[in-house]
């Protein structure tokens, strides 16, 4: 019931056809109560109200026909336009105008891996590394490099290439909690190109520790460290 209902007023014009049927209906039950007729009645012409009975008991006469071609007959009305107005062949398919209840489709269960480097490996299949600023990157920090003049920074391979991809990794405020082995998230902030030192591409910020936990639904892994607070 609920599928017929919503086929005669998900358009505004329905719903209008809508009250046009109802004052339709209470005109009928008006004038069927003054006569005291049967519905059966109604069939003969000659218990239909009559020139000299009020206005309000010929409505149904007109608001039902009406109200039913502006709601549940609307998809018919809209097809003969287009016949006449542009010569598309009529047809309707009540099946497909009716909206569908989407299937439930349960979540799928987030993947795990058993160390940082499956994890890794399982992320190389799935991203390329594309290095545009603005992008986040998944990547495996694989050296520590400390200097007593400049800050602590990392090497980190990004996942994704066929060939290695080396980008420095800085985080100033919360270095102690980068290790070697861990998988982040690394921010671009300047790709070297041809000036590139080394193997090293690019260099940027590491945004966040994360687990080698995977939720396939929205295609994010589960952080572990946020590190932009």
């Amino acid at each position: 019931m609920k599928r017929i209902w919503d086929y005669g007023t998900s358009k505004p014009i329905q719903r209008v056809g809508i009250i046009f049927l109802a004052i339709g209906l209470f005109s009928l039950f008006f004038w069927v109560a003054k006569e005291d007729l049967s519905f059966s009645d109604l069939l003969d012409p000659y218990y239909l109200p009559r020139s000299s009975d009020s206005f309000l008991f010929h409505l149904f006469i007109y608001f039902i026909p009406l109200g039913l071609l502006m709601s549940w007959g609307y998809q018919i009305l809209i097809k003969v336009k287009d016949w006449v107005l542009n010569g598309k062949p009529i047809k309707v398919d009540l099946k497909n105008k009716v909206k569908q209840r989407q299937p439930y489709i349960p979540p799928k269960k987030n993947l795990h891996f058993k160390n940082n480097q499956a994890a890794f490996e399982f992320a190389s299949s799935i991203y390329n590394p594309d290095l545009l600023i603005g992008r986040n990157f998944f990547g495996i920090v694989r050296e520590k490099c400390n200097s007593e003049n400049e800050p602590c920074f990392f090497i980190i391979e990004l996942a994704g290439s066929p060939e290695h991809i080396f980008v420095n990794g800085i985080n100033d405020k919360y270095s102690e909690l980068v290790s070697i082995g861990n998988i982040i998230y690394w921010g671009l902030n300047e790709n070297f190109g041809e000036k590139r030192l080394l193997d090293i591409q690019a260099k940027g910020y590491i945004l966040a520790t994360l687990s080698p936990e995977f939720n396939p639904n929205d295609k994010t892994w589960i952080v572990r460290n946020n590190l932009t607070k």
